[in-house]
């Protein structure tokens, strides 16, 4: 009883610090849980895991990846912490490094769309464009709204030369946000090449005034 007392108490402050944004205080409570003797494997994983996040929130990415491990270490079945080690590569742009870790993350939850959809942003990035369309589209089966997943297949038809489904896929996303400046922007790109002139100038002036609109809102 005295160790699960101990174990309440330093998750509740840690969980507090998080909130408040004490983040070296919640460092601090996380660590002194796992010094505990007997801590539970998942209680173990779900500690390295935290740990991990407020190390990216610092800044301090091999920390953080250091963390992500142990938390693997700890429950080898952690979507989540293979997802975390996969951004930190994907911002460090060790794309085939992450996309491994994506595809471990889908391994244990295939139904991730925001995973399928970085996993999609992966390929692309090296180059793989139909590898990044199958990604983004098994991304819009498990949520067919999924805005940024629907623009980022579009913008690779537009690299693989299929204009057709390109372009209905830029209307869906401006469907989806009439104020998605960079949707009609691409989409005034598109049209231009496919031939249709009127319908790309009225694009290009759309976004250029949503697109100052957003720097006026940001100014203020």
């Amino acid at each position: 009883m005295e160790l699960e007392g101990k174990l309440s108490d330093l998750m509740v402050e840690a969980y507090t610090n998080q909130k408040n944004g004490q983040i070296s205080l919640a460092i601090q409570n996380w660590n002194a849980l796992l010094k505990l003797e007997n801590v539970d494997v998942n209680l173990q994983a779900n500690a390295h895991l935290n740990l991990g996040n407020l190390h990216q929130q610092q800044g301090n990415d091999d920390l953080a990846f250091e963390s992500m491990s142990l938390a693997i270490k700890a429950n080898p079945n952690s979507a989540e912490a293979y997802f975390c080690l996969a951004y930190l590569e994907q911002e460090k742009e060790s794309f085939n490094d992450a996309i491994e870790f994506f595809e471990k993350a889908l391994e244990i939850n295939p139904n991730d769309s925001g995973a399928l959809n970085n996993l999609g942003n992966c390929y692309d990035r090296i180059g793989d464009y139909n590898k990044a369309v199958k990604s983004y589209s098994q991304s819009l089966i498990v949520d067919d709204k999924y805005i940024a997943a629907i623009y980022n297949r579009g913008n690779c038809y537009v690299k693989l030369g299929m204009d057709d489904l390109a372009l209905k896929d830029l209307n869906s996303s401006i469907e989806l946000d009439e104020n998605f400046y960079q949707a009609y922007y691409n989409r005034a790109t598109l049209l231009s090449r496919m031939g249709k002139l009127e319908e790309s100038e009225k694009d290009f002036i759309k976004a250029k005034g949503l697109a100052k609109k957003e720097l006026n809102n940001k100014k203020h």
